[in-house]
């Protein structure tokens, strides 16, 4: 029985830095709530308990898991090879995530869902504004784990090559906000989607979340098909990108298959668009989801 907790030097120091960023990531992840209330100007005690603001909540819980997700990919890996190494280097990428989450928000809500001011929404306490905004932000959380675990290095450059990634990921994350507001501008004439969500439909927001969230696993697979090559990272990054919207495309199209046979019999567009029918648009979410999920287990 001794011989389980028989540690040598190297794992003390494992465990020792396993401490540090366990640490590191519980300080981050609790000051999440002031940092939202301080980016959306408002008090997020009030905003919870007093006035029961269940969208802002919605919106703070997904970066409550973003920023985890973010973290799990900062700590993953090699330990530094000193404790302040390893502090500066989890902190370095923890607050660039930070950063990375709040600039994939501003770039949906001001360049890609124009018409419609989502923080604006959630403070009003429009659920389906909260949804389209955890959509978005989730996603990005994923998408900087997937970056920060395929980025095999600590260094300045490491931290250059995961900002190109990640912009070159919300390209595609906002490729597929802009096929759902195509996709719903021609089935609803003279209507658009932000309009809809500004309505509070809850059945349309679901259903972005699951495509957005779905899409976002599949982009984490291709980094399981794409190496890290530090003396080809233009083209690392190139191959990655080109993947990433292949798997996009899959991932959409099999979807719309899976779709029609789950809910063969169901007008889907009549039940989700106009009757705001969540428990369709419940399962259209899960169907992208789940092929995400399948992406990653294959490839990832």
């Amino acid at each position: 029985m001794g011989d389980l907790f028989n540690l040598s030097e190297v794992d003390t120091y494992i465990y020792q830095i396993l401490l540090i960023d366990l640490t590191i990531a519980v300080v981050m992840i609790a000051g999440l709530r002031f940092i939202t209330g301080i980016v959306a100007n408002v008090n997020s005690a009030e905003e919870l308990a007093s006035r029961d603001n269940f969208a802002f909540g919605i919106a703070m819980a997904a970066g409550v898991i973003s920023l985890a997700l973010m973290l799990t990919g900062a700590v993953s890996g090699e330990p530094g090879e000193t404790y302040l190494g390893e502090i500066v280097s989890v902190i370095s990428y923890g607050i660039l995530g930070l950063i990375l989450i709040k600039v994939g928000r501003l770039s949906q809500d001001k360049f890609i869902l124009t018409g419609i001011e989502i923080q604006g929404e959630i403070k009003a306490g429009n659920l389906a504004a909260a949804l389209v905004d955890a959509a978005n932000t989730i996603a990005t959380g994923l998408v900087l784990r997937a970056v920060m675990l395929w980025v095999e290095s600590d260094t300045l450059n490491g931290l250059l090559v995961v900002l190109a990634a990640f912009l070159l990921t919300q390209l595609l994350l906002a490729l597929v906000t802009k096929y759902r507001l195509i996709v719903y501008a021609r089935r609803s004439t003279g209507g658009d989607l932000q309009t809809a969500f500004k309505e509070g439909n809850v059945a349309l927001a679901i259903r972005f979340m699951g495509h957005l969230l779905g899409v976002a696993l599949a982009i984490t697979a291709a980094s399981g098909v794409v190496g890290y090559d530090v003396e080809n990272l233009i083209l690392a990054l190139i191959l990655w990108t080109g993947i990433s919207l292949l798997f996009a495309v899959l991932v959409s199209l099999l979807a719309i298959i899976a779709r029609n046979v789950v809910l063969m019999g169901v007008d889907v567009v009549e039940e989700v668009n106009s009757q705001n029918n969540v428990g369709v648009a419940a399962i259209e979410a899960s169907i992208y989801i789940s092929i995400g999920l399948f992406f990653t287990a294959l490839f990832a």
